[in-house]
């Protein structure tokens, strides 16, 4: 499938000057479905953030650090993940930085740790929880 992610763009608006920590973290994953595909990354050079996109319907979503969340509609909003991302199996998590991500059937849902407020992505949209 030759796929390249462009989502280096979405979170961290471009590549930066300065260099990724020893402690970044970068994690590539994509629910079962693999309709859901997700980048999660702290302390790295594209920031540190949650971000997930569908396929079908075309949308996306990034929560930052701060909790705040960017919405986006539409083919433009769209990357590809590289083609070793993991599998996260409904009903498994993944923790980066200050995010936990968990697969669900029903969608995925990101959250900060600290609070539980961030996204749940499907099908159906983008909710904030």
């Amino acid at each position: 499938m030759g796929r390249r992610w462009v989502v280096l763009a979405v979170l961290g608006g471009g590549l930066c000057a300065w260099p990724a920590t020893a402690s970044a973290t970068v994690r590539f994953f994509h629910s079962p479905s693999g309709n859901i595909e997700c980048q999660v990354s702290a302390h790295d050079r594209v920031g540190t953030a949650a971000y997930c996109q569908t396929f079908t319907p075309a949308r996306s979503v990034t929560l930052g650090p701060g909790g705040k969340l960017k919405r986006c509609r539409g083919g433009k909003c769209l990357g590809n993940g590289p083609e070793n991302a993991t599998t996260l199996r409904y009903g498994h998590s993944v923790t980066v930085g200050p995010f936990r991500c968990t697969s669900r059937t029903r969608g995925m849902r990101c959250v900060l740790r600290s609070t539980r407020h961030g996204f749940e992505l499907s099908r159906r949209g983008i909710r904030r929880v």
